[in-house]
């Protein structure tokens, strides 16, 4: 399989719309990649590093082989993965408030299903 830049920064852009709905500026600061850079890698204006294709598969959960191919294993994010990320790269009080919203979303769900 060849590798297309310009689909490369298609897949990335849809990762970065549809999925966390957030704009370059902050979809950057969430992979730690400048905001420039993001939008030159969408364009397709050249093939990403090795680092950056990992600091954007480590940052969002998405497989790398729907980033690079397309194939789509699983059309959504690695949940699981991805909170680890979070909470890996977390400060004390950012992990506590990741647990306690986690606890109060699994309490209220766990009500609503026991109706």
């Amino acid at each position: 399989m060849v590798l297309d830049k310009i689909l490369i920064g298609t897949r990335i852009r849809k990762i970065r719309e549809e999925i966390f709905e957030e704009s370059r500026s902050k979809f950057a600061q969430r992979c730690d990649l400048k905001e420039r850079y993001i939008g030159q890698v969408e364009r397709g204006e050249f093939l990403l590093s090795l680092e950056c294709l990992n600091k954007i598969v480590s940052a969002t959960g998405v497989d790398i082989n729907y980033i690079l191919y397309g194939i789509e294993e699983n059309k959504n994010l690695k949940p699981i993965e991805n909170l680890h990320h979070m909470i890996n790269i977390s400060n004390p009080e950012e992990a506590m408030v990741y647990y306690k919203c986690i606890c109060t979303v699994k309490s209220y769900l766990n009500k609503t299903t026991q109706k």
